[in-house]
């Protein structure tokens, strides 16, 4: 086995270890309820062996008293383990789901599948609340059935041995089937969501110059391959699953017919027939029972081996005991190296650089030079491969995520908002959010007034992504957002992409208040006009800053020789 496709034992044995009390009622109740189950073959050795020929109808009655009572404590403890079992299903869903958000593993971003991990702890949980763990659970009592069957009679226990090592052939058999079918099924998974999400992404494209029947193409021929895998999938294990239930059926056939030739041949009393009868059939129907559920392991196993890889590669920060105070001083970036996922070079490549309050600092350079993800860096999105990134001199695994983000203000080149309220966008969906500062970090954007000309000003919902509204009303509430509740970092990543001249002026004037209440501005532009604010600019080209510091001072030493690119021509002219 790989290590791609190995489990990861640590976090399985911690799971074992929190859970260890349902996990001891579950053990028990299944001691319980298999051996309670040799009550039936008793009650039937005892009616065709004792009963039967003492003609006793008190010894009768007093039996099937007993059994009954036996039936039911039976019935409760299967009741017992059932729903043990789901509520630890319940349990392990919570506790890995809440691991997932916590380590960012179920928003990953640029995932063309980025619901797997949610399909794949779906998967995990849907194996544990079923059938499938009782199955497993069972399977070592095979050998105890095993045992008494050899007891009643050598020849029963062996050709219920052989029987068994068939099933558990099949097992293998379908495992090996199955598994290559459940890798070949996910591939195509991915591959079928990517085609969807690219579908509904570029409709309006597609829509406008005659792409759309291509990319629907693309869709079905994604979803027909899904059918197909799902239906190689489906009819393996039915045949599977058939193939074992008539072989456990002629099995049981076999050995009541054994039974019948042992009685009479003088070896065995009537009652063994239908007692080895019974005693077969419950020891072979864990094992049929497992390959019933087999589809339902695999799916499990490599649902939480991709999970447990996930949770290795962005583990979960553990909990401050310390909280720092809110930052107020100063960012500093040493030899920071950042490659996206999947990248096969550094986007940002050897920067430093060292931010301090009061600071309005223009990032520059042509398309492709790392901004972007300097930026993203900046606020503890990307993290750096090499290299160390210091807010008020502590890293970013110091703070609290949650803590740390309500002092960062970042608006997008494309600002997406929640379904919600106006002014729950604004509030970043803080439920204790003042009024007072809602409006404050409006009124900052130059968007309060446009807000109350709408039908229900800050009340007024929008839908996902507020297509609803214009692409410069988005960015301006984008900037109210980011502005809200002062945070010390205010990323604008061409946040006035979309805007008009009065958005010009009213983002200008939102980066003279910051930089006045001692704040740091970094913003993207490549739009020389915007330099107006800037204290200093940094100059990127190729992943690494090749020039950083006081505005007019980078501008003159852009002016003369070749321009860098062709944002740094405009700055140069403008400059001249």
């Amino acid at each position: 086995m790989d290590r791609g496709d190995s489990v990861d034992w640590h976090i399985l044995t911690g799971l074992v270890r929190r859970y260890r009390n349902p996990i001891g009622i579950i053990a028990i109740a299944s001691v319980l309820i298999n051996v309670l189950v040799f009550a039936g073959t008793a009650y039937m050795l005892l009616v065709y062996d004792t009963v039967l020929p003492s003609r006793s109808v008190p010894s009768l009655v007093g039996l099937f008293a007993m059994l009954l009572l036996v039936y039911l404590f039976q019935a409760l403890f299967e009741m017992i383990r059932a729903e043990t079992l789901l509520g630890l299903a319940n349990a392990v869903h919570d506790d890995v789901f809440a691991a997932m958000h916590g380590s960012g593993v179920t928003d990953i971003p640029n995932q063309p599948d980025a619901m797997q991990h949610l399909r794949d702890l779906e998967a995990v949980h849907g194996f544990l609340a079923g059938s499938g763990p009782i199955a497993l659970i069972d399977l070592p009592w095979v050998l105890v059935f095993l045992l008494v069957l050899f007891a009643l009679h050598p020849l029963l226990g062996v050709i219920a041995m052989a029987g068994t090592l068939v099933l558990v052939a099949l097992v293998l058999w379908s495992h090996a089937r199955t598994q290559a079918g459940s890798r070949e099924l996910q591939t195509v998974v991915t591959r079928r969501a990517a085609a969807a999400l690219t579908e509904r992404q570029f409709d309006d494209v597609a829509r406008a110059m005659g792409m759309r029947d291509r990319l629907m193409q693309q869709t079905r021929t994604s979803q027909q391959d899904y059918i197909a895998n799902q239906s190689s999938l489906a009819r393996n294990a039915a045949r599977h699953g058939g193939a074992s239930r008539t072989f456990r059926m002629v099995l049981q056939s076999l050995i009541l017919s054994t039974g019948a030739l042992l009685v009479i041949n003088g070896q065995a009393s009537g009652g063994v027939i239908l007692a080895s009868s019974v005693l077969s059939g419950r020891a072979l129907a864990p094992v049929d029972q497992a390959i019933a559920n087999w589809r339902g392991l695999v799916a499990a196993r490599a649902g939480w081996v991709r999970i447990s890889a996930a949770l290795a590669a962005r583990p979960c920060p553990t909990a401050r005991t310390v909280t720092l105070e809110p930052p107020h001083t100063d960012l500093v970036l040493r030899d920071v190296w950042v490659a996206p996922p999947g990248a096969s070079r550094y986007a940002v490549a050897g920067v430093n650089l060292s931010l301090a309050a009061g600071q309005v600092v223009a990032l520059i350079g042509p398309s492709a030079a790392g901004k972007s993800t300097l930026v993203r860096t900046l606020l503890g999105l990307c993290r750096p491969l090499r290299g160390e990134v210091r807010l008020d001199g502590a890293t970013f695994d110091q703070w609290d995520a949650d803590m740390i983000g309500r002092h960062f203000g970042y608006v997008p080149q494309t600002v997406d908002l929640i379904a919600g309220t106006i002014g729950e966008n604004i509030a970043r969906f803080d439920p204790a959010a003042p009024s007072s500062a809602i409006i404050a970090a409006a009124r900052a954007a130059g968007m309060h007034d446009a807000i109350l000309a709408l039908d229900h000003g800050y009340d007024t919902r929008v839908s996902a992504g507020a297509t609803e509204l214009s692409a410069g009303q988005r960015q301006r509430i984008g900037l109210a957002r980011a502005l809200y509740g002062d945070p010390f970092l205010i990323v604008l990543d061409e946040a006035n992409a979309h805007l008009d001249a009065a958005g010009d002026t009213a983002l200008a004037k939102a980066i003279g208040a910051v930089q006045q209440r001692g704040g740091i501005v970094v913003m993207i532009t490549h739009r020389p006009a915007t330099l107006a604010p800037a204290t200093h600019i940094a100059v990127m080209d190729q992943g690494r800053l090749i020039d950083f510091g006081e505005r007019d001072v980078v501008l003159e030493r852009l002016q003369p020789g070749p321009p860098l690119r062709t944002v740094d021509t405009d700055l140069a002219a403008e400059a001249a």
